[in-house]
């Protein structure tokens, strides 16, 4: 449910901004504001997930979010909301998030074992294809005919429905790591996220390149909602069925990946995955009709879908649970920081150059950016001996 609320909010927050603004700037802001809270409070929040109840720190979060999303369409019909609140209030639950966002990654290795996490994994980006297929359609649907603040308003209840799912988990599931975990020592007890990165190249790798991947894909969320308003004249409806589109994608590619997982390297695997999405994903900005650009989305959805399962996977099974809370804590911070300089970026670059232009140049430097890691052969094969 969590997800499906993050769909609604993420179409209702543009489509409000752009109606109310009808900036392109502040979009790219607002979407930015999220990533940046979230890289601020992660490393602080992933130590706290290792030292403290993991389940009443999630229910915590996620009664925290409805009540802050309450907030948005209240304030909206009483006439009191500006757009300095607005920043205010997506930056709190920016800044909360990563409670629900670091914990579901914590503690999936709990429940299944080692040798299904891929599997696991699988399925887990499976079900956000489906909520990412239902959500920005639905999300768009809602937003045309009941309005932002109404659909703000289902958001909130969405995150209160989550509370409950989280309460049917057994609390033992949680496994509220500490230093004295089995299997660790004084020494490795002791190193925060930070050191525990450096000592396995592979990590480092991975979130560098997720990292670049971030900033390259970020000037296309501000731009896509300019590209359907300004260039294709339609509603938030055709907004809401182009990420539907991206989502019946990545639901095929999940299914496929799942059951046809070729026997590529890592390194292939991960570049071939950056290299076909900045291909597709460019090719929206010079598509000129909606089921170009829905097209276009469908096949990125496809190429991008077992990106999370591989990085997801890798990073699970080489961090033991004792400090998987603080690790994922540090990577969360680091690879967030591409999202938002991304976003702010295109925003800037609509009014420069068009949306259109500003996908093109997201979707070229994506294809940049697999070449370059494709190329790193001699770092692969040492991060991988390390």
């Amino acid at each position: 449910m969590v997800q499906m609320g993050l769909q609604f909010s993420t179409i209702a927050l543009t489509w409000f901004v752009l109606q109310t603004t009808g900036s392109a700037a502040r979009i790219g802001v607002v979407l930015a504001l999220f990533p940046i809270s979230r890289m601020v409070t992660s490393p602080f929040i992933g130590y706290v997930l290792d030292r403290l109840p993991r389940r009443a720190l999630m229910v915590t979060d996620n009664l925290c979010q409805a009540i802050l999303y309450l907030f948005i369409p209240i304030l909206a019909w009483t006439h009191t909301l500006s757009f300095g609140t607005l920043l205010v209030i997506v930056g709190l639950a920016g800044a909360l998030s990563p409670l629900s966002m670091i914990g579901r990654g914590v503690i999936l290795p709990n429940i299944v074992a080692i040798d299904e996490l891929e599997l696991a994994n699988g399925f887990s980006q499976l079900r956000m294809s489906l909520v990412s297929l239902l959500g920005p359609a639905l999300g768009g649907v809602l937003v045309a005919f009941f309005g932002a603040p109404m659909t703000l308003l289902i958001t909130a209840g969405c995150y209160g429905l989550y509370v409950g799912s989280l309460l049917l988990i057994p609390s033992s599931r949680y496994r509220s790591a500490d230093a004295s975990d089995a299997g660790g020592n004084d020494a490795e007890s002791k190193l925060n996220g930070l050191q525990f990165l450096f000592r396995v190249p592979l990590l480092v790798l991975l979130i560098v390149i997720t990292l670049f991947f971030n900033l390259t894909y970020g000037p296309l969320e501000p731009a896509l909602p300019v590209l359907v308003s300004r260039e294709f004249h339609t509603g938030a409806s055709v907004l809401g069925l182009i990420w539907s589109s991206f989502a019946v994608g990545s639901l095929l590619g999940t299914m496929l990946w799942s059951r046809f997982r070729p026997q590529w390297s890592l390194r292939l695997s991960i570049s071939g995955i950056i290299l076909c999405w900045g291909a597709f994903s460019g090719g929206v900005g010079i598509s000129g009709h909606p089921w170009q650009a829905m097209l276009m989305m469908f096949l990125g959805g496809v190429t991008f879908a077992p990106y999370n399962i591989l990085a997801a996977t890798m990073q699970q099974k080489l961090i033991p649970d004792r400090h998987r809370g603080k690790v994922y804590g540090v990577m969360q911070s680091i690879t967030s920081v591409g999202l938002p300089i991304g976003q702010m970026a295109g925003g800037f670059l609509v009014k420069g150059i068009g949306a259109g232009s500003t996908i093109l140049v997201g979707g070229i430097a994506t294809v940049m950016l697999g070449i370059v890691v494709a190329s790193l052969r001699r770092a692969w094969r040492t991060a991988a001996r390390v």
